[in-house]
């Protein structure tokens, strides 16, 4: 599924790029809005009771920038890095049981969970000035934050914040209908690695989280 999702990002950018014979900018900043995916593993977010609601995506920002130092044939390659944040809030579920004078009420905590994504990134350019695909890769690092609020005598929590090594992966297409100003979107998945427990984090076990993101791109 992954592989098929790669291959049409490649595909929906041939058109436009038979367009032009330019060769592809030396840059270009992106700027986008995104659906990102937020860590539920063991680790990554508290310990709470098993019919807690855990945020699993959020809207958030992705920023970033892509050089093009060189071109072997009909292949451009990249080298790059974007930067991605988002923070999701779950809701508290009231969960009644029994009946008559054994009926209790237990209510869930509110999950507040964040992603920061600092992801370089070396590209595989298809096409021409006005339009492209790509497919990428890079190891870069993550924090994810995670907090669940008092409920009742139950205290809050949190897992203490770090930055952990993340593998990246996917791809994209970029469009220009002017000469400096277009539009692109990028396909990625993010591997967070496993975590063994130190004094001051728990371990966590490794995850993968994934983002789509649209919006405005400047060469």
């Amino acid at each position: 599924m992954k592989l098929a999702a790669v291959l049409c990002l490649l595909l929906a950018a041939a058109p436009v790029a038979a367009q032009t014979s330019e060769r592809i900018p030396l840059f270009t900043i992106d700027v986008h809005g995104a659906t990102v995916g937020l860590p539920q593993a063991e680790g990554w977010v508290p310990v709470v009771p098993a019919e807690t609601v855990l945020p699993g995506r959020s809207w958030g920002v992705v920023a970033g920038g892509t050089v093009y130092p060189f071109r072997l044939g009909f292949v451009t390659f990249g080298i790059g890095a974007t930067l991605t944040t988002a923070k999701g809030k779950s809701e508290s579920l009231t969960i009644v049981s029994g009946s008559g004078s054994s009926r209790t009420t237990r209510v869930t905590p509110i999950v507040q969970t964040g992603i920061t994504n600092l992801a370089p990134q070396l590209s595989i350019n298809f096409g021409r000035r006005l339009g492209w695909s790509y497919v990428s890769a890079g190891i870069g690092s993550s924090k994810v934050t995670s907090s669940a609020d008092a409920v009742a005598t139950t205290p809050a929590i949190a897992v203490p914040e770090s930055w952990n090594q993340a593998i990246n992966f996917g791809g994209g297409a970029k469009w220009f209908m002017k000469e400096h100003l277009g539009a692109g979107f990028d396909v990625r998945f993010v591997k967070l690695g496993s975590r063994s427990a130190t004094d001051t984090l728990p371990s966590a076990k490794r995850t993968q989280v994934w983002n789509i993101s649209v919006g405005i791109s400047i060469q």
